[in-house]
């Protein structure tokens, strides 16, 4: 235990630290989304995620984990912090085993404990963390299995097989080759920006193997029997792989990349800020910033001698050569669309921490090495202290607020309509959650359930799959206002100024009782949600 004391004191903060406000933050449209789905019967989740533009393994795992701790918020964030906090531990194991340095993996692990951006996304129930985690996972079972076949390789070429130590490194070497293909294939089934993290990590192990063993090609036959099994694990997805792919290519909402996309990107990695890349002096501060982060680089490349720093390299840049392979394709179509968010990024975000932190440590001038360390963990500190400060999360009660509101006042023969498909989601997870606290009766509950605008759409099938259209249902629908709508009713309409929407006009004999706001933190400060009373005449 002694041993590792400052491990077990920087995972107990990094969990302080992501559990800190963390349930204050209203669940959003994304998180009630995954919320919402594992409730299905197996067989329907795994089709409607099929109809969804994400694979399943994220929301496999969440239906497991809420069977053990159930599905309030706190138990379904719970989840994320759970990776979150493995991803500090598995960044230094993977530091000390690949860099032979407690110093450096004890400062990898501080750093990916405070920083922001890492933190940021510990306070969402989606699968990001843990896509972080079993990528790291995944680099730490390669690079374990390939020094153990190294030292395999050397007994062999000394004429000293089989030796009871070489028992043992082979029976590792098999288990960590073994690890390294579950974990592959677990991230290809979490989120396919993952893909290029697989990628990279192929393509370190065949350069690997090169380095050290040439064109003794049986030393490739472990590596590749992994990545067979991982190719054989994608067999059963490929098929709605190739559905998803197309459907996010005819119904696209994110937007372009362009040149500040990645540079911002690092910015938000490496400080954990939010920046308005618009102003020219935020330019000048991201540019700086993008040129020193390079110089790191370049840096922890010539002055670090462990095999190990092209994999680090490989695993950082694969993710960002993703996004640009997604560009390029988009262009020999004739479009300027990508698939560039910067929360895809966390995948990547520890091993830029590796790379600071190894060239931190490694500084020749030691107590200049120190200083910079204690200042940048201090910054990212602050910088977390900060973002709650300004955020004022307490004020911001959002979807949870509106929806005891709602519950509060009412009443079973009341309508219940929703203006956006973006407020839909969360508005039925948070009524549930009520509804089952204050024990309300099944048909009442029925009675009181949402239904969302569109506008004339009556089908799903014509709805944008970011609608959530893998778990609405065409009985969601309302294509009108005045449909099932009589004089002397009451009807209750949720809306949102979010993700660009407004107030839905209404009837003109819908005579407006009152109107309550709620701020909101997601998608973004500065949302609201807006109830509205009507009184039909």
């Amino acid at each position: 235990m002694k041993k590792y004391f400052w491990l077990i004191v920087i995972l107990a903060v990094g969990t302080a630290l992501r559990f800190y406000h963390n349930t204050d933050i209203s669940l959003w449209h994304d998180e009630a989304f995954s919320a919402l789905l594992i409730k299905y019967p197996w067989g329907e989740m795994m089709h409607r995620i099929g109809l969804d533009v994400h694979p399943p393994m994220y929301y496999i795992f969440l239906r497991f984990w809420h069977y053990i701790f159930g599905d309030s918020l706190l138990a379904l964030r719970a989840m994320t912090v759970f990776f979150s906090v493995g991803t500090i531990w598995v960044a230094w194991a993977f530091v000390k085993e690949s860099f032979n340095s407690e110093k450096a993996a004890l400062w990898t692990a501080i750093l990916v404990a405070f920083n922001p951006f890492q933190l940021q996304y510990a306070t969402e129930a989606r699968m990001y963390t843990m896509g972080a985690f079993f990528a790291l996972l995944g680099v730490l079972c390669l690079v374990k299995a390939l020094k153990h076949q190294r030292a395999l390789h050397k007994d062999e070429s000394l004429n000293m097989p089989n030796l009871p130590v070489d028992i043992n490194r082979r029976r590792r070497m098999v288990w960590n080759f073994a690890g390294f293909a579950i974990s592959m294939s677990i991230i290809m089934y979490t989120h396919y920006y993952l893909f290029f993290t697989v990628a990279a990590l192929g393509f370190y192990g065949i350069v690997y193997l090169f380095f050290h063993h040439k064109w003794d090609y049986k030393k490739y036959i472990p590596l590749f029997i992994a990545f067979i099994v991982i190719g054989i694990s994608y067999v059963p997805w490929l098929k709605t792989f190739l559905f998803q792919y197309g459907q996010v290519s005819e119904s696209y909402w994110i937007p372009k990349m362009d040149v500040w996309s990645i540079p911002s990107t690092l910015w938000q990695m490496f400080l954990g800020v939010g920046i308005d890349i618009a102003k020219v002096s935020t330019q000048w501060q991201v540019g700086i910033a993008s040129v020193f982060l390079v110089l790191v680089i370049i840096w922890f490349l010539r002055k670090t001698q462990a095999f190990e720093k092209w994999l680090v390299l490989l695993a950082f840049l694969g993710p960002f050569g993703g996004a640009l392979l997604f560009l390029a394709l988009a262009k020999l179509k004739g479009s300027d669309s990508s698939i560039f968010l910067v929360r895809y990024f966390l995948f990547t975000a520890a091993f830029l921490s590796v790379i600071i932190a190894v060239w931190l440590s490694r500084l020749k001038v030691k107590w200049l090495g120190i200083s910079l360390f204690v200042l940048y963990a201090a910054v990212n500190f602050g910088t977390f202290y900060n973002y709650w400060s300004e955020l004022n999360v307490t004020g911001k009660p959002g979807m949870a607020s509106a929806s005891k509101y709602i519950t509060a006042n009412i009443e079973p023969d009341h309508k219940l309509y929703v203006g956006s498909s973006f407020m839909f989601f969360n508005l039925k997870y948070y009524l549930g959650q009520y509804y089952n606290q204050m024990k309300i009766a099944p048909n009442d509950i029925a009675a009181r359930r949402p239904l969302l605008f569109t506008g004339g759409n009556t089908e799903v099938k014509n709805m944008p799959h970011f609608a959530g259209t893998a778990i609405l249902t065409n009985e969601d629908l309302l294509p009108y206002f005045n449909q099932n709508v009589v004089r002397g009713d009451s009807v209750w309409l949720v809306w949102t100024n979010g993700f660009g929407g407004e107030k839905p006009a209404t009837p003109e004999n819908w005579n407006k009782i009152k109107e309550e706001s709620f701020a909101e933190v997601r998608p973004y400060v500065g949302t609201y949600v807006y109830v509205t009373e009507y009184r039909v005449n």
